[in-house]
């Protein structure tokens, strides 16, 4: 059976564990896991009371994978999805990405707002945007695509930090927005959280 005819099922309090890296040094809450069979795949945090925090694990990432940014809102979302709330906007995942033996050769990013890149080396990719809507679209196949759009009402865009992070054969999506639209959020927070 794969996933998709499952979908993804919300754990309540799990969290996904990270190789090598213990990133939790400031109070938060963690809301729960999305898991595809037994393994968390995406998990949600609140931290400091203040940011939200999305993080997608995907697993079978090649060595050589491509991670590319394009300033863009036209891409197809066709296909079945599940919706992960983050309140002020909701991201719907292709249960797809999450295939036990699919390999990962390449993510494409695409947004809506130009993307302002921190960090981009063999490990780690960081940036920020300021959107409206996003998509992340794995090995170019419609089917396999994680978008998000702005669903507060009277809100027009959003900022965020995105983080990735590839280790060994995994990759993880990290994505910090505030968690409400008055809270301020600079731009490499998500980066000195995760690793300072």
């Amino acid at each position: 059976m794969t996933i998709s005819e499952n979908g993804i099922n919300f754990v309540p309090h799990k969290s996904i564990e990270i190789k090598n890296l213990s990133f939790f040094k400031k109070k938060y809450v963690s809301i729960g896991s999305y898991t595809a069979g037994k393994d968390s795949v995406i998990s949600q945090f609140e931290i400091e009371s203040k940011y939200s925090l999305l993080l997608i694990k995907l697993k079978n990432i090649s060595n050589n994978c491509e991670f590319n940014n394009h300033l863009s809102d036209n891409y197809p979302t066709s296909g079945y999805f599940n919706t992960v709330n983050e309140g002020l906007y909701e991201t719907n995942v292709s249960p797809d990405v999450f295939e036990n033996n699919y390999k990962v050769n390449k993510i494409d990013f695409f947004c809506d707002s130009a993307i302002q890149n921190q960090i981009d080396n063999d490990s780690v990719k960081s940036f920020s945007i300021n959107f409206n809507k996003y998509a992340i679209k794995i090995n170019s196949e419609n089917a396999k695509v994680i978008y998000s759009k702005i669903e507060y009402y009277g809100l027009k865009s959003l900022n965020a930090n995105v983080l990735f992070y590839k280790i060994e054969n995994e990759g993880y999506i990290f994505i910090m927005t505030p968690l409400k639209k008055d809270i301020r959020l600079d731009k490499n927070i998500l980066y000195d959280y995760v690793f300072e």
